[in-house]
C-alpha cells in the first residue's frame, strides 16, 4: 500500500470494517436510487404516451365526423398545443427518415397497439425535412431538434398527419438505452448483490485473518515455545494483540528457562549427597540391606537425571547436521545388543541421508526401544526413508510383541510420570518420563511421535520428521 493510501487508510480494525460496510451500503443505496429513478422515468413515459395517444384518437374520431371542407377549416382553426394537424404529408415524408431514437420506438409500438385500426406510422424527421416549422418550437418545441410526425387513417380512407409538439423527455433520462425494455436491470441488480456479497466476504476475511494467525501462533507455541515472535503489523487492535502475545511468549520462555535452571541446580546439588549415601552403604554389613539401599539410590539418581532431561526437552534447540539414518541405526543396534536387548532393524540396507539432531534422535530411539523391551521383550525397527503419509519426511517404526495399550491410554502415556505398570516399580515400570522426553524432542525437531496398537497384539510407535 502506497504512502498516500496509508495516510488516509484507517488504522484501527473497527474503522476499516466500518469503512468497508459504509462503502457497500453506499453502493446498494446508489443502485436502489438508480433503479427507482429509472422506474419513475418509465412510468412518466407511459403516462406521456397514453396522453398523446388519447389526444390523437380523440382528434381522429372528430375528423371522421367532418366533411373534407370542414376538416380543412378545422385544421386551420384548431389550437396547436400538443398536436399540429395536416391533411397533406409534410415535405420529405416519403424520403428516407432518420432512425428513430429509443424513446420514439417505444412510443411507436405503444401507438400501434392502441390505434391499430388507424394504421399509425411514426416518422423521425430532421428540421430541414420540413420547412413549415412556424413558431411551434419556440413555444411548444421538443427538447430534441428533430420533428416527430404521425400518420393516421380515417374511416373514409383519408390519411391525416399530426406533428407532435409535446416536450419529449431527453433521451439520456431514460437510462442507458432510453428504454426500460432494453435495460438488463435484473443483471444490474444481480451484479450489485454479488458486489455487496463480495465486499462482505472480503470484510469477514479481513477481520478473521488476524484471528487465524493468532490461533495458529498459539498452537505453534504449545509445540515450539522458542518459535519466532509475531510481527506486530496491521490494524491497531491486531498490533496490540501481537505485542501482548509476544510479551506472553517471552514470559513463558523465561519461566521455562528458570525451571530448567532450578532443576539443573537441584540435580547438581543432589549428586553430592547421593554419592555420600552410596559410599556409606558400603559400611552396611547386611548384604541384602546394602543392595536394596543401593538400588533405591540408583533409582533416585535416575529419576533426577530423567527429570532434568525432561525439563531440557521442553525448550530444546535442535542442532541439525547431516547423517545417514541407516548407519545411525546400525551403530545403535550394536549398543543395544551389548545391553542384552533383543532388537531387529529392517530397511537399513539403503542410504538415507537426513538433516536432524543426532543427539536428540539417539535419546528418542533409546527411550522408545527401552519402552518396547520393557513391555514387549523385543523391538523391531523399520526405516522408511520417504514417509508415504507425509512426503518429505523420514519415518522409523518401532514395534513390540507386548500386550499393547487400551485406546484410552494411548495419549495418556505420553504425559510425564504416567506408567503402564501400576506397581510403579523402577525395575518394571521405569520413571514414566521416557516417552514424554521422546515426544518433546521429536516436537522440537518439527516431527511427531504417534502410538497405535498392533493387530493382534503389540504396540507401534511411529517417529516422523522432515528430512
Amino acid at each position: 500500500m502506497s504512502d498516500t493510501l496509508t495516510k488516509f487508510w484507517p488504522q484501527s480494525l473497527f474503522a476499516r470494517l466500518l469503512w468497508v460496510w459504509l462503502m457497500g451500503l453506499a453502493l446498494v443505496l446508489a443502485a436502489a436510487a438508480w433503479l427507482a429513478l429509472d422506474e419513475r422515468m418509465v412510468r412518466g413515459q407511459a403516462v406521456f404516451h397514453a396522453k398523446v395517444t388519447q389526444d390523437l384518437a380523440a382528434s381522429a374520431d372528430w375528423l371522421d365526423t367532418l366533411t373534407p371542407e370542414q376538416r380543412e377549416r378545422w385544421v386551420d382553426e384548431a389550437p396547436q398545443r400538443r398536436v399540429r394537424w395536416r391533411l397533406d404529408p409534410p415535405e420529405a415524408w416519403l424520403a428516407s427518415a432518420t432512425p428513430m431514437p429509443p424513446y420514439l420506438r417505444t412510443f411507436a409500438i405503444y401507438l400501434k397497439e392502441e390505434l391499430s385500426q388507424r394504421q399509425p406510422q411514426v416518422r423521425h424527421l430532421l428540421p430541414d425535412h420540413d420547412q413549415d416549422q412556424e413558431d411551434d418550437e419556440v413555444h411548444h418545441g421538443p427538447r430534441s431538434s428533430a420533428q416527430t410526425w404521425v400518420s393516421l387513417r380515417l374511416v373514409d380512407g383519408t390519411t391525416v398527419y399530426a406533428r407532435l409538439n409535446a416536450r419529449w423527455p431527453a433521451p439520456t433520462a431514460m437510462g442507458l438505452s432510453g428504454s426500460s425494455s432494453n435495460t438488463p436491470w435484473g443483471l444490474v441488480a444481480l451484479t450489485v448483490l454479488v458486489g455487496l456479497a463480495l465486499l462482505s466476504w472480503l470484510a469477514v476475511i479481513y477481520a478473521t485473518r488476524p484471528l487465524k494467525r493468532m490461533t495458529q501462533a498459539a498452537l505453534d507455541l504449545a509445540a515450539h515455545p522458542n518459535r519466532a515472535p509475531l510481527t506486530d503489523s496491521g490494524p491497531t487492535e491486531v498490533r496490540q494483540a501481537a505485542q501482548a502475545f509476544n510479551h506472553m511468549q517471552a514470559q513463558l520462555q523465561r519461566h521455562m528457562a528458570q525451571q530448567t535452571q532450578v532443576l539443573a541446580a537441584i540435580a547438581h546439588d543432589l549428586q553430592t549427597p547421593l554419592t555420600r549415601l552410596r559410599l556409606k552403604t558400603e559400611w552396611v554389613n547386611d548384604e541384602a540391606l546394602r543392595q536394596r539401599m543401593q538400588a533405591d539410590l540408583s533409582e533416585m539418581q535416575d529419576l533426577v537425571q530423567d527429570g532434568l532431561a525432561l525439563a531440557r526437552s521442553w525448550h530444546a534447540q535442535p542442532q541439525r547436521q547431516a547423517v545417514y539414518l541407516n548407519q545411525l541405526l546400525q551403530t545403535q543396534l550394536t549398543e543395544w545388543e551389548d545391553l542384552g536387548w533383543t532388537v531387529q532393524v529392517l530397511g537399513a540396507d539403503c542410504d538415507c541421508l537426513v538433516n536432524t539432531d543426532v543427539a536428540a534422535l539417539r535419546r528418542v530411539l533409546s527411550n522408545v526401544v527401552h519402552n518396547a523391551i520393557t513391555y514387549g521383550y523385543s523391538a523391531t525397527l523399520t526405516l522408511v526413508c520417504q514417509d508415504p503419509d507425509r512426503p518429505g519426511n523420514w519415518c522409523i517404526v518401532v514395534e513390540d510383541e507386548g500386550p499393547g495399550l487400551p485406546e484410552s491410554d494411548l495419549q495418556a502415556v505420553l504425559q510425564p510420570f504416567v506408567r503402564q505398570e501400576i506397581s510403579r516399580n523402577r525395575q518394571t515400570g521405569g520413571t514414566g518420563l521416557g516417552l514424554s522426553i521422546a515426544l518433546n524432542l521429536m516436537t522440537a525437531m518439527d516431527g511427531s511421535l504417534v502410538l497405535t496398537n498392533r493387530v493382534p497384539s503389540g504396540l507401534r510407535v511411529t517417529l516422523s520428521a522432515p528430512r
